[in-house]
């Protein structure tokens, strides 16, 4: 039936047809021992049917060289013990796990749980999900692999018939081929037809009048058969019908006689493999089919396995048997290498338009403007923080103008006042690379929900230069003094100092958050700068009041005045004036924690390890058992196979050589 080609590049199954007949002439066939089971990737169905509707957990990353990360966790009880199920998307493809929350140590984290199923994985920080239709849209996208609809070829060859042109020009059917796509599928109109039509015309019948289509475990197949598509006369390739044909992925091969078959007999890129099908004593009750099948060599095998040998029955099993075959087969081809580079980019494209999907969605429902916060930036840089900032800034924009002449008169008062005091120091700090003062002051949060961060003490800015003025009316009290604000005129730096309780006091006093005209984190004195200017020798004990961002200050020396907001200055002044008298000693500001330490790092690495060494060593355990076992299970079928073929084969001699009469019940 089938010939390999002389290339190779292929390989066959199913090659012994012959048949075994009984004392009285009739066919023996097997029992059926295979089993009709639609081979899919249930990792697909993992998130519907285990996390969707539960509590759980989905976070999205990014690995450098892995790409987008999507990872879904849920804690369940399993044999009174607690697991946790892991499901991992990668471009590569979806890992699913689960395992005993043992294994991830005491203090687990989403990028151990990642790394226990992809070792490479490296991902710094994961963001949460949070929208109520992201568990539709992550099933959605794990289900994408699944296919319900499907498209096959069905040639007819007729005896002697060995290239592809006299293949496609048959255009008359005969009955045992008739009586073959009867038990594929029903013939249907194809005008006005509702369900799938496999790109067949059901407007204006170019592609024929009727087809064969079926609907089989709920998926819907169209069979595209030669003698039914429409035929070009002078057209030996009859390309209206290659285009449907030499399209698809499977193709069944209907050989009227004997007559040998080459799979690569088809020049096409799409056709991988071919399921060829031969009547015996067709439109007979005792109607049978032999069945081979060949594929490319990079299509992994497919079942049902074929029986030994390949014969059916002509009825349901053999049906049912045949479009499972045909299921299987396109599943599997999808495996080879054409189709997977093709199926990676297509993954690879639909994982990255989810992941930032979800961010945008995650962002919008929280408030946001579309652009998660980072661990490391405060939340006036996101959120409804920011927007109250914008306002700010609209505001305070607009008194820039009117006030700039009063800034200029108030910070020359306050110079003139602050010179004659000559007990009083005045600290200014001149950073060398810009030749302008820098002030650090009022090290605290923006807001009250940006204090959680760990990464920077907090944001500096400055609700008005005027603030240190109106402080300065009480300095000689006073016995902190700090730069109040900075002004730059030229080449020259001046300051003005005024008196301020220290950080603690000044937080426990002042619970309201400040207001910061700039949004950028490269704007704002954090830790980071403080640290810097501290081992530069340069000491500031001063954090009681608001300091210039740096962008400020680049403004306010181009312009040769500052900035004012009357409500914040006469906030500032009431504190001030309130807080004067506390005298707080001067306390250095420290840089806390920005996160573990190299050595800690280390410690949780070794001991994920050891935590995933059993792991490991179970899941390769199993790997290994499963291919013993599948191995030990084909060969048994086999020798049950050729038992049965002896036994019958006894039986029949036993009969025949045996004497009615010498026949004693044994």
């Amino acid at each position: 039936m089938i010939v390999v080609p002389h290339k190779g590049g292929y390989w066959v199954d199913g090659t012994d047809h012959e048949e075994q007949m009984d004392h009285r002439g009739m066919p023996i066939i097997p029992h059926p021992t295979w089993r009709a089971k639609i081979e899919t990737d249930d990792t697909a169905k993992c998130y519907r049917r285990f996390f969707v509707g539960r509590e759980h957990s989905s976070l999205i990353g990014h690995d450098e060289h892995l790409g987008p990360v999507l990872l879904s966790i849920k804690t369940e009880n399993v044999a009174n013990q607690e697991h946790t199920r892991i499901l991992l998307r990668l471009r590569t493809g979806t890992m699913h796990e689960i395992v005993p929350s043992s294994c991830l140590g005491p203090s687990p984290n989403p990028a151990k749980m990642a790394k226990l199923l992809n070792e490479q994985l490296n991902v710094d920080n994961f963001s949460p999900v949070l929208h109520p239709k992201a568990s539709q849209l992550i099933a959605n996208y794990d289900e994408h692999v699944l296919v319900s609809y499907f498209k096959f070829g069905v040639l007819h060859q007729r005896f002697g018939q060995t290239d592809e042109e006299e293949l496609f020009c048959n255009n008359v059917t005969t009955p045992a081929f008739d009586e073959f796509l009867n038990l594929l599928g029903r013939r249907i109109q194809l005008k006005d037809h509702k369900g799938y039509r496999g790109g067949l015309d059901i407007q204006n019948g170019h592609t024929g009048d009727t087809a064969v289509y079926e609907v089989f475990k709920e998926r819907e197949i169209m069979f595209h058969v030669s003698t039914l598509l429409p035929y070009t006369e002078n057209d030996p390739q009859q390309l209206q019908r290659k285009r449907h044909i030499g399209n698809d992925i499977v193709a069944v091969v209907f050989q009227e006689e004997n007559t040998p078959f080459t799979p690569d007999m088809i020049a096409s890129h799409f056709l991988h493999t071919f399921i060829v099908v031969q009547p015996i004593e067709p439109n007979t009750p005792n109607t049978r089919y032999k069945v081979s099948v060949s594929a490319r060599d990079d299509v992994p095998f497919f079942g049902p396995t074929l029986p030994t040998p390949a014969i059916f029955r002509k009825g349901a099993d053999f049906k049912e048997f045949l479009l499972t075959k045909l299921i299987n087969a396109e599943n599997a081809c999808y495996k080879a290498d054409k189709f997977a580079k093709l199926e990676l980019r297509t993954r690879s494209s639909l994982l990255q338009t989810l992941v930032d999907d979800l961010k945008v969605k995650t962002a919008e429902f929280l408030g946001g403007n579309g652009n998660l916060p980072t661990p490391g930036t405060p939340k006036s840089d996101s959120g409804p923080g920011s927007r109250f900032i914008d306002t700010v800034k609209k505001a305070w924009s607009a008194r820039v103008k009117t006030s700039q002449s009063v800034d200029n008169n108030l910070g020359v008062n306050n110079h003139d006042r602050l010179s004659k005091k000559g007990s009083q120091p005045t600290i200014s700090e001149s950073t060398p690379s810009s030749g302008r003062s820098t002030s650090k002051s009022s090290i605290h949060t923006l807001s009250s929900a940006s204090a959680a961060s760990k990464k920077s003490v907090g944001n500096a800015s400055v609700c008005s230069s005027n603030s240190g003025t109106g402080a300065g009316g009480i300095g000689g009290g006073g016995g902190n003094n700090s730069i109040g604000g900075n002004s730059s005129n030229g080449g020259g730096d001046s300051s003005t100092a005024s008196s301020s309780p220290d950080l603690t006091a000044h937080a426990h006093r002042s619970p309201r958050p400040a207001l910061s005209e700039a949004g950028s984190d490269d704007s704002s004195l954090t830790s980071e700068d403080l640290e810097e200017h501290l081992a530069g020798g340069y000491i500031d004990s001063d954090t009681g009041l608001e300091s210039m961002s740096s962008a400020e200050t680049a403004a306010a020396g181009a312009n040769g005045n500052k900035a004012s907001c009357t409500v914040c200055q006469q906030q500032q002044q009431q504190q001030q004036v309130s807080l004067a008298p506390a005298q707080q000693p001067e306390r250095p500001v420290s840089r806390e924690s920005t996160g573990p330490t190299p050595e800690q790092l280390i410690q949780e690495v070794t001991r994920l390890k050891c935590d995933k060494l059993d792991l490991l060593r179970q899941n390769v355990n199993c790997q290994r058992d499963i291919k013993r076992l599948r191995e030990k299970e084909l060969g048994l079928q086999g020798d049950l196979a050729v038992a049965t073929k002896e036994i019958i084969r006894l039986r029949e001699l036993l009969k025949d050589y045996t004497p009615t009469g010498d026949r004693s019940p044994v």
